[in-house]
């Protein structure tokens, strides 16, 4: 018995030390959980923090829109906006802003997490999408009602003429029905006031005619002032040396100078500095080419090749930029002082048709108009304003030609175009961005304007705000209409800047245009402030001139050799500073007609 009661005792000794180490353990236990949980707490919250917001920007990701959550290859998130903006920086030598593994644009790939905390941004973007909506709606609304307006216009200008014709048959007097007239469309070239006075200061004599090209082929020119230059496009007479170049007439003289041979394909535009007298043209060809030429010595100084024909060119308000408009609606933006492609390629969203026309409006300080600068690029079906604006330094960096063109829809490569870079003398500036000798490169947005119609010529004076439209005939407005109007702005502290035009007046032309022809928006030269609208005629056999201020059709020009089958295709003015006398000069196939201001007191 003693000894069963020893074991007994021994088990019950051995039993309570058992549940004694069991209880140390198990208090251990829990401290040692409650710390892991503590260490996983603050771990999820670092790693919360972490995977909640981009590693470039610092903000939350985004489920929809600009900033939505992507990775590279190395599987590293970030924003989608904030990586390519990377990729731009950086240029080919690109890699991971965390790992530092090589990354590429093609490595990016959108996430569709749900378990990742992103920034529920549905209602945000659904609202935008049915504000664009609206906007569009808007749109098509301002430009049906433009047409109807133009309609009735032309509605009110046939029912006037028909009258004229029957008060002119039947023998009665004219009665006179300005209160109707919504063109204002004068028939005689001397308008008349009511006192028998003539309406205006003067009008264009025929003075002189060259023959340019016995071949024609004559498309467009350009006029160079302060040279006293003419510069007219048209094809080489030479056998051996076929190709395009341009003709220089001595507009002082009116005599022929020379020919320069310039490209291989017809010339579709030329250009002039506005305010730069260096004697540099601008001359824009079907044959993928865009060359600066001297006319100072007749030779080319600058060559850019595009991967598609070039239809329009047009000069920037800083004489070292010009803008060129390509057959697949891309613009590209060149420096002269960047000798191996342009430093920059945007276009209008949803449309390659060809850029015909390029007019840059520069920047003014009048707060009764637009004061930003910008771009008017008209399309054979739309005219759109460009609006020009500063960006962030980040946006400025210069990529490869290659990257910008490729990022491009619809924009074909151009192969073996390095990095614009500035000269690298001391050999210490590899890393340095172009942007620090060329200057802030602006960015550009689109905003379509509410304009319709099969679009001819674009024309525009570079520090107003008004310009000229023309359009040939359609089955809805059966007459060439030359359109005057204003480019607005409408500025809201919640949105951005929104642009519109405002139509002044339509200038009524004949029912048909069988060729692209070039009107032109001058200054008239009696006044320093007024402006008139030339813009030939297959009708007429000739030209018309408007007055912008009230719509009265000025004058009929019609000079010689000029038909239906070749009318006028282009219009300049020239202006000649030391005789303080005003030319006209129009174009046809193969002639050059002088046409000379004079006021009333000259007769």
């Amino acid at each position: 018995m003693g000894d069963d009661i020893e074991i007994t005792l021994s088990d019950s000794t051995d039993d309570s030390s058992d549940e004694q180490d069991e209880s140390e353990n198990e208090f251990t236990g829990q401290i040692q959980l409650e710390k892991a949980k503590e260490n996983i707490e603050c771990n999820n919250d670092s790693f919360d923090e972490d995977t909640e917001t981009c590693p470039i920007c610092f903000e939350l990701w985004t489920s929809s829109g600009p900033h939505k959550v992507c990775c590279l290859r190395c599987g590293h998130l970030f924003g989608y906006s904030c990586v390519m903006k990377w990729f731009k920086a950086v240029g080919k030598k690109a890699k991971c802003p965390q790992c530092n593994a090589k990354a590429n644009r093609r490595d990016v790939r959108i996430l569709y997490c749900k378990n990742l905390k992103v920034l529920d941004t549905t209602d945000r973007d659904r609202a935008l999408a049915e504000l664009e909506r609206e906007k569009r709606g808007r749109q098509k609304a301002e430009q049906e009602a433009a047409e109807f307006k133009a309609r009735c216009d032309l509605l009110h200008a046939e029912i006037l003429q028909l009258r004229d014709e029957l008060q002119t048959n039947t023998g009665h007097p004219k009665v006179q029905s300005s209160r109707l007239r919504g063109t204002n469309e004068v028939p005689n070239h001397k308008a008349s006031s009511s006192d028998g006075s003539t309406a205006f200061d003067g009008q264009y004599t025929l003075v002189n005619t060259l023959l340019i090209s016995a071949g024609g082929n004559c498309r467009v020119m350009a006029s160079c002032d302060y040279l006293n230059t003419l510069c007219v496009s048209q094809s080489s007479t030479n056998p051996i040396f076929r190709g395009f170049g341009i003709r220089k007439v001595n507009s002082s003289e009116q005599r022929i100078i020379k020919y320069v041979h310039l490209h291989t394909q017809p010339i579709r535009d030329l250009a002039f500095h506005p305010e730069a007298h260096d004697g540099i043209i601008a001359s824009a060809s079907l044959d993928k080419t865009l060359r600066l030429t001297s006319l100072l010595n007749d030779s080319i100084v600058q060559t850019y090749h595009c991967p598609v024909g070039i239809w329009s060119c047009c000069w920037a308000g800083d004489s070292n930029r010009l803008f060129a408009g390509c057959a697949n609606g891309s613009i590209m933006l060149y420096d002269i002082r960047v000798t191996t492609g342009p430093i920059d390629v945007f276009y209008v969203p949803n449309n390659d048709v060809p850029v015909l026309g390029l007019q840059y409006l520069s920047p003014t300080v009048d707060q009764n108009i637009s004061s930003s600068g910008g771009l008017l690029v008209g399309q054979l079906n739309k005219v759109t304003f460009m609006s020009e604006s500063p960006v962030n330094p980040i946006d400025i960096q210069q990529t490869t030609n290659q990257e910008r063109i490729e990022s491009a829809d619809g924009i074909a490569s151009i192969d073996n175009l390095e990095n614009p870079a500035s000269p690298d003398l001391l050999q210490d500036n590899s890393t340095s961005r172009s942007s620090n000798w060329l200057g802030n490169i602006p960015s550009y947005k689109p905003h379509n304007l509410p304009l319709e119609g099969s679009l001819v010529s674009l024309s525009a004076l570079p520090q107003g705000r008004q310009f000229l439209a023309s359009y040939r005939p359609s089955q809805r407005l059966p007459r060439v209409r030359h359109l005057l109007a204003e480019l607005q702005s409408e500025t809201s502290p919640m949105a951005e800047t929104a642009y519109s035009c405002r139509e002044i007046h339509n200038f009524w032309a004949g029912n048909r245009m069988k060729k692209l022809t070039r009107a032109k928006l001058f200054v008239e030269p009696s006044k320093e402030s007024g402006l008139i609208a030339v813009a030939g005629s297959e009708d007429v056999n000739g030209a018309l001139i408007w007055r912008c201020s009230d719509g009265t059709q000025m004058q009929v020009l019609q000079p010689p050799e000029t038909t239906a089958d070749n009318p006028i295709l282009d219009v300049c003015p020239v202006f000649f500073s030391s005789t303080q006398s005003h030319y006209l000069t129009l174009l046809t196939d193969r002639m050059l007609h002088f046409y000379m201001w004079r006021t009333q007191n000259s007769y």
